[in-house]
């Protein structure tokens, strides 16, 4: 929790130092800072995104503290920063043209963000950033300056990449409009008056999501930032004011240069200060040495400090797995890592305030770095490390008691709280004891005893803050149980609906149940949130909960309209659960009930697999598994019907579902091939998404490979619709054999361009050329966009206006001579008969077409060996289609195959997003395919395409769901005829049988994530696992049930029922006969 408190300047944590008496009485102005004196006086914070710690060595609440109220800050760089502190970080320059600052003071923000997020830009922000810092840093241009500064300037123009950042207004020598003067502010100001720059350069790790950490461009971008760095310095030791700069990076990357997870690669950045005041000495740091190691045994010697995280356990906590990074051909090293000591990030708040003379943040639980203030022996009469420490120490205990004090359910151990209290009141005795000491023998200050006394009383404050954090960590990654198994219940009740919707529907139509369902989901769900909301009040004043009304009434209302609704399915029109109902259960064992049963075990496999870590990060292999086991007893239960025994239609039926089931197995095989491996599956997993194992962009070879897609997908489906004779009708030939192939085209070509562009790219990026993407780019944005406009403004409308794919073929019937009685026989004249060809699968092949609309939207957003997996799964769904209905011709009961063809098609879904290059972790989002026929950012849009390039192996299938009741759907279908909302129930559950499917996995991962909610690798695998399941359910849901269902099928059936495209075609058809 976040408290709305602050540190301020007047007020310290405690009263009095040692060596002098308690100043309990002395007053202060909210202008003098009484916490610590000022070391620098301004600073310079530059980040450099994703610089892992070896780069640097071989080649919140701050803003808040830190206002314009009295200060002057300059920001560059990275946008993001706007959008965390938008009221901390904005630029004045307008309020102080039109005059409307609400207190004008002496502080001035000259802020200038830069688009972050398209990782393809490699330059623009690092370029805003170098060419604005020599505004702050260098003096006015002027006639007669040194050489020295002139040849500075000329090093920063060089610099900068792109030419045309210098046309902006910024670099005007006059105000002008949005620029970085005002009548206020001028350039003389601008370089005299800052108290801080923050500036923060994101090319490197655009580098490292772009290329991997192993290409030569990273070379170029730490070379850039290394000599904008020695600019700085110049420029600061130029500087008659006291600067410190400080510069590090936000994380680091791994081998694929993505970042989230949190192997050593990835969450060790480089840490670097400088000033051109002393700041340190080796005494200072030999004294900050001994600190550390005094609090390495108290921390050794206390209950909680052998379970605190090593970072805070150790305090010398070397970065030895850099050792891995430098090994030589014969097993060696090629030189030694050298030991680098480990801090939090979070303690730079803390150090950094001290330094500047400000005081702690309420809320930051970081320890003051202890280096910085070793060196200093005479910071107020006392030794100034342990002074800041104190200090920091004291509010650190501040900020627990007002916690506490805030919180009835702070969630606070007793235990902890009495030892936390213990080492701090433990630490103040010692403290008192040495002030003791001091004051008896003044003149001994600076003697080895009086100082070995001082380093272990720092000490003692440096292990209560460590204990603390430790502690807060390992407590605020608790769990609250009630709203765990309000969650749970939620998704158990969901499941229950969504099962008794599938076995209502197998009985009658959903029309009345739905009708009535109503009233009642809205009185169950204000009754759930009612009642919850009155346990909740329980279970928090009990300590229970943490929960607040909001999530208490979500809870309930969910609870209660799922109860509701499922409980109105259940009792409309008297579903009994009985043998003669629901034959499945019988003892009987058929065909169907066997593949049923097997289905039931590859779920069960599926989900079981979350019960250990091993199997969840290798989820990949354990869907595999149960698709193939699937796949070859469907194979297996044809097999069965090629007997000399069986009916020829059924050994035909048979032959047609082997192949299916064959075909599938092999082409599932293909797509495994391709992977992207996880953290925790190395080195046993080769990725080969990219084309190398270690490449981190698409090869030139692969995206042409993903043009052949162009001609099989299409192929593929025009090959299904061949049996029926749909594909000789008009829409086929114009969509499925030319938009369908222009639009897949187009995209196609747009990733060989884009492989194409990444190889130049790269080649400039081992020059000192731009990493533009040059000409290409223009040519990308309209391919792409051409392609989602054949497909959703062309195809799409197509498909509205005429979804079936039927034809008429008018043969001639030759004359049949006819005898009547004696005589010669008379000649009867040719007739023409009219023959509907896609009569047969007229429902299919209808919706079939607006799947390869779906699929043709996917195929633009996903990279190259994405765009052949996904090829790969739509022929596989389609394939699924054909395969059951086969098997409904070859066996006997099948009409209860659902559930079989649903966890197929399901488990395909989880192949294929595997195969797309997606794991279950957020390191493997492909964040650069937002940019896909987009210029620059737009948050709605992009994210769209991310979540559509995520999911869209799920979305696929979920699209598909319908084909399993619509596959070979005669147009003349007795049953739809008869009785259409019956027949539209099987479809809806079809979906709701796919739905309970996704819904029993988020419930497993669920289950099992709350489980091991104390497991090592709970946030590792478990809890994001389960992230993932909850927008994998949701959006499988979504699709299957409004857009597939409640769009798609319901247009085509209302259509087929009107029966006038037919009727209306012979008519046409034989009037230009007659003509």
């Amino acid at each position: 929790m976040v408290l709305p408190d602050r540190s301020l300047p007047s007020e310290l944590p405690f009263r009095g130092i040692y060596g002098t008496a308690d100043t309990s009485d002395r007053t202060a102005t909210p202008e003098t800072c009484e916490w610590y004196p000022a070391k620098f006086e301004r600073a310079i914070v530059l980040v450099v995104d994703a610089m892992r710690i070896d780069f640097a060595t071989w080649s919140d609440e701050l803003n808040t503290t830190f206002s314009t109220d009295d200060e002057s800050i300059a920001g560059q760089g990275d946008d993001t920063w706007i959008s965390l502190f938008p009221n901390a970080l904005s630029d004045t320059r307008a309020a102080e043209v039109n005059g409307t600052l609400p207190e004008p003071g002496p502080g001035w923000a000259r802020i200038r963000p830069f688009p972050s997020l398209n990782v393809w830009d490699l330059d623009t922000v690092d370029d805003g950033m170098i060419s604005r810092l020599p505004m702050f840093l260098l003096p006015p241009e002027a006639k007669g300056q040194d050489r020295e500064l002139e040849q500075q300037r000329e090093q920063w123009r060089q610099l900068v990449k792109q030419p045309h950042m210098w046309a902006h207004t910024d670099f005007s020598k006059v105000p002008e409009a949005n620029s970085m003067l005002s009548d206020n502010v001028g350039l003389t100001q601008l370089h005299r008056d800052w108290d801080m720059i923050i500036a923060h350069g994101l090319g490197v790790d655009h580098c490292g999501h772009r290329f991997g950490p192993d290409h030569s461009a990273i070379s170029q971008k730490l070379a850039q930032m290394n000599q904008a760095i020695e600019l700085i310095v110049s420029a600061i030791d130029r500087d008659d004011r006291s600067t410190a700069l400080f510069v590090f990076g936000d994380h680091g990357m791994d081998s694929k240069g993505d970042h989230g997870g949190d192997s050593p690669r990835e969450v060790d950045a480089a840490l670097w200060m400088y000033s051109n005041k002393k700041w340190h000495s080796r005494q200072g740091d030999e004294r900050a040495a001994r600190v550390l190691a005094n609090a390495q045994d108290i921390l050794s010697k206390i209950p909680l400090g052998a379970s605190l995280d090593e970072d805070l356990r150790e305090s010398w906590w070397y970065n030895t797995h850099l050792r891995d990074d430098y090994k030589g051909a014969n097993g060696g090293h090629l030189f030694e890592a050298p030991q680098l000591r480990s801090i939090s990030q979070i303690d730079l708040v803390s150090t950094l305030s001290l330094s500047l003379g400000l005081p702690i943040p309420f809320n930051n639980l970081g320890t003051a770095i202890p280096e910085m203030f070793a060196a200093d022996d005479d910071a107020r009469a006392e030794w100034g490390l342990l002074s800041v420490l104190r200090l920091n120490a004291a509010q650190v205990l501040r900020y627990i008691e007002k916690y506490v004090d805030s919180s009835r359910s702070h969630g606070f151990a007793d235990d902890a709280l009495r030892l936390w209290r213990i080492m701090y009141e433990r630490a103040e005795v010692s403290y008192r004891e040495l002030t003791d000491v001091v004051a008896q023998t003044p003149k001994k200050r600076h003697q080895p005893p009086i100082r070995e006394l001082e380093e272990r009383v720092a000490a003692e404050y440096f292990a209560f803050t460590r204990v603390v954090l430790g502690s807060l960590r390992q407590m605020w990654a608790q769990f609250d149980i009630v709203l765990i198994l309000a969650g749970l219940c939620a998704l158990v009740l969901a499941t229950i609906t969504l099962a008794v919707l599938y076995v209502r529907t197998r009985r009658s139509s959903l029309e009345e149940a739905i009708t009535n369902a109503g009233w009642p989901c809205i009185g169950g769900g204000v009754a759930g949130a009612i009642i919850f909301r009155a346990l909740s009040t329980v279970f928090v004043s009990n300590g229970m909960s943490h929960m607040v009304p909001l999530e208490a009434t979500v809870a309930g209302l969910a609870i209660g309209t799922a109860a509701s609704f499922s409980a109105v399915l259940a009792l409309s029109g008297g579903v009994q659960i009985s043998a003669p109902r629901l034959r499945w259960w019988q003892p009987t064992v058929t065909s169907a009930k066997l593949l049923n049963a097997i289905a039931l075990l590859a779920g069960i496999i599926h989900c079981l697999g979350f019960t250990s870590n091993s199997f969840t990060f290798n989820e990949d292999r354990v869907v595999l598994y149960a698709s193939q086991t699937l796949a070859v007893a469907t194979a297996a239960t044809a097999a069965r019907t090629l007997s000399a025994t069986s009916a020829e239609s059924k050994r035909a039926a048979g032959v047609r579902a082997l192949v299916c089931s064959l075909a599938i197995l092999v082409l599932s095989r293909m797509a495994a091939y391709s992977t992207v491996c996880r953290e925790e599956q190395l080195p046993g997993c080769i990725p080969t998404f990219y084309g190398a194992a270690s490449a981190s962009i698409s090869t030139v070879p692969l995206a042409v490979a993903n043009v052949l897609m162009v001609w099989l997908v299409p192929y593929a489906v025009n090959y299904a619709l061949r049996r029926s004779h749909s594909n000789r009708a008009m829409v086929p030939k114009l969509w499925v054999s030319i938009g369908m192939r222009v639009s897949m085209g187009m995209a196609a070509v747009y990733w060989v361009l884009d492989s194409i562009d990444s190889q130049i790219a790269s080649g400039a990026a081992a020059g000192a050329a731009s990493m533009d993407s040059g000409d290409w780019s223009d040519l990308r944005m309209a391919l792409a966009r051409m392609a989602a406009g054949i497909a959703m403004g062309g195809g799409l409308a197509a498909w509205y206006a005429s979804p079936f794919c039927l034809d008429i073929e008018m043969p001639v019937i030759p004359a049949q001579p006819v005898k009547r009685g004696v005589g010669r026989p008379k000649a009867v004249q040719p007739r023409r008969a009219a023959v509907v060809l896609g009569f047969g699968n007229a429902y299919g092949a209808a919706y079939l077409m607006f799947a390869t609309v779906v699929f043709c939207i996917l195929f633009l957003v996903q990279q190259p060996m994405g765009g052949i997996a996904l090829s790969l799964l739509f022929i596989q769904l389609i394939l699924c289609a054909e395969l059951f209905d086969a098997l409904q011709d070859a066996i006997e009961d099948a009409s209860s195959l659902m559930p079989a063809q649903t966890v197929l098609m399901a488990l395909l879904a989880y192949g294929g997003y595997f195969a797309t290059g997606h794991q279950f972790t957020l390191a493997s989002i492909q964040w650069s395919t937002a940019f896909v026929g987009v210029r620059e950012m737009q948050l709605v849009v992009c994210g769209i395409i991310v979540a559509i390039n995520t999911l869209g192996a799920f979305i696929l299938a979920a699209v598909c769901m319908p084909l399993a009741v619509l596959w070979n759907e005669s147009l003349g279908s007795q049953l739809l005829r008869v009785a259409p909302n019956s027949y539209f129930a099987r479809i809806a559950g079809a979906g709701a049988v796919y739905a309970a499917y996704h819904a029993v996995v988020a419930l497993s991962s669920a289950a099992l994530a709350a489980w091991f909610r104390r497991h090592l690798m709970v946030w590792k695998i478990f809890a994001p696992r389960f992230m993932f399941s909850v927008p994998v359910a949701l959006v499988s849901m979504a699709v299957v049930l409004f857009v597939a269902i409640g769009m798609a099928t319901a247009r085509i059936l209302r259509m087929g029922l009107a029966v006038s495209n037919a009727q209306a075609l012979v008519a046409q058809k034989l009037q230009m006969a007659t003509q």
